[in-house]
């Protein structure tokens, strides 16, 4: 009876484990969507990009490093 409720417990644990970790590797639910069309000027893409690469990805369309490459500096 005792090893069934281990079984138990412990399933219950990895069970919020996996939630969480798959919870926290959504993709960048917490990023504020954004495109180029939002930023006055290119250094303004630029800084927000630099700033949190993982949230702004999209801002580099061909993956140079250089954000919102059509945008004015």
């Amino acid at each position: 009876m005792k090893h069934n409720k281990l079984i138990i417990i412990l399933l219950a644990v990895f069970t919020v484990i996996a939630f969480s970790i798959s919870c926290s590797s959504d993709s960048n639910s917490d990023c504020p969507t954004k495109t180029c069309d939002d930023f006055a000027n290119q250094e303004q893409a630029q800084s927000a990009y630099d700033n949190n690469k993982s949230c702004y990805k999209n801002l580099d369309s061909d993956g140079d490093g250089i954000a919102c490459e059509n945008l004015k500096k």
